[in-house]
Order: C-alpha cells, then structure tokens, then sequence
C-alpha cells in the first residue's frame, strides 16, 4: 500500500473517531430533548455568529485538540496514522515544534470550520425570515468555497503527498520507521 493510500485510509480512521464524538454529542442532545422536551434555541439566543462559536466549541474545537495532542505527542500520529504506521515529520526528518503542529491542525481544520461558519449564516436565515428565505448569494458562494478547499486538500495529498497544512507547517506524512532489532 503506498503512503498516500495509507494517509487516506488514516484519514478514514481518524474519522470513526470524530464520529465516535458526535455520536455522544447527539445522545447528550437527544437526553436534553427527552428531558425538556425541546432543543434550546440557541440560534434564538446566539445568532448565527454565537450558534457557531458555541459549536465550534463543542466539535471542532474538541477535534483539533485530538489532532494536536496526537500529533505533537510522543508517536507523532493521530489514531488513523498509528494504525496505518504513519507518522508527522518535518520536511528534514526531524520532530516538529508544537508550534508547528498547532499551526498545521488549524490549516487542516480551516475549510471544515468555514463551511460551519456559512451553514450557520444560512440557517440564520432561515430562522429569521422562514423556509421561503432567500440567503444572499454570498453564502452560497462560501459553502461552495469550503467545498472546493476541502476537495482540493485531498486532491493535494493524493497527488503530491503533501496537503496545504503539510506546506504551511513545513511537515511531511511519513511511513514510520522501524527500529532496528
């Protein structure tokens, strides 16, 4: 299997983690529905710009301390990467700062988050003037951009090994060596 192939199933991996986290976000939502026998109304109280923060809290945030601290700890890998014998290096082969990690995690994360960030100002929209609302073209134009730079990150690592946070934190994916006996 190559290395790009091994990323991408990582990718996957790491992905089951994620959705083992929202899976007990929706069972804290569905015990807060069946004792109150509603949700909160938070973009009533929040508004998009609010809404989001208070989400992104609850998941992105919580997904990029995975990431961080799986990838700045000692194995330098998240779950996914360990499981495919992956690890993050510097592009000379040594441990990366924090610092470098930490700047990687939020590049990898940008595209998610600028699509929550257009999802809540559409649902805002909504909200406020109904089914029948008609968000602003501008919305529309950043949900497809989180699209786009979501796509042509995988695009990237599929095709040169190395994803825009790998450039950005001048950090390579690599097959983790193995020790001599």
């Amino acid at each position: 299997m190559s290395e790009r192939t091994r990323r991408l199933a990582a990718l996957g991996l790491d992905y089951l983690v994620i959705l083992a986290w929202m899976i007990v976000l929706g069972l804290v939502t569905a015990i807060i529905f069946l004792t109150r026998g509603e949700l909160p109304d938070t973009l009533g109280m929040f508004g998009p710009i609010g809404s989001e923060i208070l989400y992104f809290l609850l998941l992105t945030f919580v997904v990029g301390v995975y990431l961080y601290r799986t990838e700045s700890g000692p194995h330098r890998s998240t779950w996914g990467k360990r499981r495919m014998g992956l690890e993050v290096l510097g592009n000379d082969g040594s441990v990366p700062k924090r610092t470098k990690i930490l700047l990687r995690t939020i590049v990898k994360l940008l595209p998610w988050e600028t699509a929550h960030f257009f999802i809540w100002q559409l649902m805002g929209v909504v909200y406020r003037d109904g089914a029948e609302a008609d968000p602003r073209a501008w919305i529309y134009v950043g949900m497809n951009a989180a699209t786009a730079a979501a796509i042509v990150y995988i695009v990237m690592v599929l095709a040169t090994g190395r994803g825009p946070h790998d450039l950005a934190a001048g950090t390579r994916v690599r097959l983790r060596a193995v020790p001599a006996s």
